[in-house]
């Protein structure tokens, strides 16, 4: 790698950090405005009731906040995408990222527009943050793309379709995708108001399946159900980087991932014994995403792995 080149990813990695940072705390600033009941205090959309600076009370400004903040992360990702194309040493390798995160930011506005039209339909609601937990994962995965290029003196190698899916990747997949549907599984406990449904924990008052069959309750242990699987599957998956002699660095990944494990169960705990309080719900979200990158990270970092496990 040229010294022109090092500059290039070494500039443009610290972007992607940074960047990615912002989307993340976005995720955080969503579940706010939602447990602050802000998410109708505008009826309309794009504007504020007909404003574009509506008069402000608290809900308005969490509301109005969340939208222009979401605006100013979609005009960095232009900014983002045009220093991207202009630049050779940086358009084929992380163009893609850009015009698949262009796709996803237009389709997560137009989500949170039908998500205040349609009065916070739950489906919609459920959507609007799993396209933002696309939308992160998609620059995550560039920003790891530029850490392992400037490290490892490479142009475009990273990982292949080949090396995600090899029969030793599977049961990383399999992590993966559990801890993507417990994020769904919780969002539709949120969409729907089914943080209280259960009012101890473990047990869900007074039965670990509970007899009545009411709606709020099926979803609330559906989600404490995927929550024991997950937990499970992580220490399967530790054992299995210990069979499979991961690399230091896989195997921090894991570590991390049993730690936001341990610190989401905790929230998750807090939650219902001290009635959903608004910081603690948004941290029980960002965790789950932050666990859900760490597992994906395992993943990604084993596949670019395989490779050189083969030539050796």
């Amino acid at each position: 790698m040229t010294a022109s080149n090092y500059s290039h990813f070494g500039k443009f990695s610290r972007f992607l950090v940074i960047y990615t940072v912002l989307i993340f705390l976005n995720l955080l600033y969503g579940p706010l405005v939602r447990a602050t009941d802000s998410g109708l205090a505008c009826p309309d959309w794009p504007f504020c009731f007909g404003k574009v600076f509506p008069d402000f009370d608290f809900k308005i400004f969490m509301e109005v906040g969340h939208r222009f903040y979401s605006m100013f992360l979609g005009f960095i990702l232009i900014g983002g995408t045009v220093w991207t194309a202009s630049v050779k040493e940086l358009r084929k390798p992380f163009l893609p990222y850009f015009i698949v995160g262009i796709l996803l930011i237009l389709s997560q506005a137009t989500l949170g527009g039908l998500t205040v039209l349609w009065s916070l339909d739950p489906a919609t609601v459920n959507l609007h943050l799993l396209n933002a937990i696309l939308f992160l994962l998609c620059i995550f995965t560039a920003t790891l793309k530029s850490i392992h290029l400037r490290n490892e003196n490479r142009t475009n190698e990273f990982v292949s379709g080949n090396s995600l899916l090899k029969k030793e990747q599977i049961p990383l997949l399999v992590g993966v995708l559990l801890v993507f549907f417990q994020i769904i599984l919780g969002g539709r406990v949120s969409s729907n108001y089914a943080g209280l449904a259960c009012l101890e924990f473990p047990t869900c008052n007074g039965e670990w399946i509970p007899s009545v069959p009411e709606p709020k309750i099926q979803i609330q242990v559906q989600h404490r159900l995927g929550a024991y699987l997950v937990a499970f599957y992580l220490l399967i998956i530790n054992l299995y980087g210990i069979l499979r002699e991961f690399s230091p660095k896989a195997k921090k990944y894991v570590r991390i991932a049993i730690v936001l494990l341990l610190i989401q169960i905790g929230l998750g705990v807090v939650n219902v014994y001290m009635k959903l309080p608004k910081l603690i719900t948004a941290a029980h979200t960002g965790i789950a995403v932050l666990l859900f990158l760490s597992v994906y990270a395992i993943w990604l970092q084993r596949a670019s792995e395989l490779p050189k496990e083969k030539v050796a």
